[in-house]
């Protein structure tokens, strides 16, 4: 089974709400990644484990449920999409959440072997998972997208993909004037969260002053950004970094993931969406400690 087709038969049996014919679509040692410190946190080991997640969704949930995937990227061995999902709770029926997820499936002998659920609104996700938690909406929501679209233009595909490696190349080599080459000058780049790093950074400025609060007043003398995966789309790239370092209060160096949303537009990027694969520990690990 092709990869495009696949993910495009996963998501119609999960809109379907049918576990069993989901269940087909992974390994027997699959496992589900869930961050976060709500009701569905936690890792699902196995289809009894995913069955599980699944039927914590059917049972939380108020029977108001859809899912929209505005953009799939797809390499040999993995996949990110973008979600966005619309369901209430059963605990009040009459507030319809929205929420905005990127997710990660790792592939292997054709099936879905690791899933990570990837909350771009990391407070919002929470909430929804916690009883009682007050209604909170995302900034944006988008139009919903009936079909998956995975018969992409394989050269806007190339290029985006291209376009994002050189980005990185030019940042290795600490070359920020040939990054900005890269970027349009409107750029936004986002980091959700409560760190000393969360924030929205406008135009080429706002994200060489992310770069500098990183550098300046978080990084020690340890810092080495590499990356795991991505992928590409016609509109989108996705990167999985993980970056080993240490900090200026304390000389451990742990290492970091993220997910960098890159959204591009007539071939360059427009904005870049900083996400932590687990907000928690991120925000943690950005933020000084107010007795240092």
């Amino acid at each position: 089974m092709e990869n495009k087709t696949l993910i495009t038969e996963f998501y119609a049996a999960f809109s379907r709400g049918n576990a069993e014919e989901i269940l087909q679509y992974v390994t027997d040692d699959f496992i589900m990644h869930v961050p976060g410190q709500g009701l569905n946190a936690g890792e699902y080991w196995g289809k009894e484990g995913f069955k599980k997640f699944l039927g914590n969704i059917a049972s939380y949930g108020g029977g108001e449920f859809s899912v929209s995937v505005p953009t799939v990227a797809i390499n040999d061995d993995v996949i990110y999409t973008r979600e966005q999902i619309i369901m209430n709770r059963k605990s009040n029926p009459a507030e319809m959440w929205t929420l905005r997820l990127i997710m990660e499936y790792r592939l292997k002998d054709n099936l879905i072997s690791e899933a990570w659920t990837i909350p771009m609104d990391p407070d919002i996700y929470d909430a929804f998972w916690t009883p009682g938690a007050a209604f909170k909406a995302p900034k944006s929501i988008e139009k919903s997208v009936v079909t998956i679209n995975t018969d992409q233009s394989e050269d806007k595909v190339s290029k985006n993909f291209d376009h994002v490696e050189a980005f990185y190349h030019y940042f290795w080599k600490n070359d920020l004037n040939s990054m900005s080459k890269l970027a349009t000058p409107d750029l936004v780049f986002t980091v959700p969260g409560s760190s000393f790093l969360a924030g929205y950074y406008q135009n080429w400025e706002g994200y060489v002053d992310f770069r500098s609060r990183l550098l300046s007043n978080v990084s020690g003398d340890k810092y080495k950004l590499e990356i795991d995966s991505i992928a590409a789309s016609e509109n989108e790239v996705f990167v999985k970094e993980y970056i080993r370092m240490n900090r200026s209060w304390d000389p451990e160096v742990q290492t970091s993931y993220v997910i960098l949303n890159f959204i591009m537009k007539e071939g360059m990027i427009i904005q870049i969406n900083d996400v932590p694969v687990d907000s928690i520990p991120y925000d943690a690990f950005f933020t000084k400690p107010v007795n240092q």
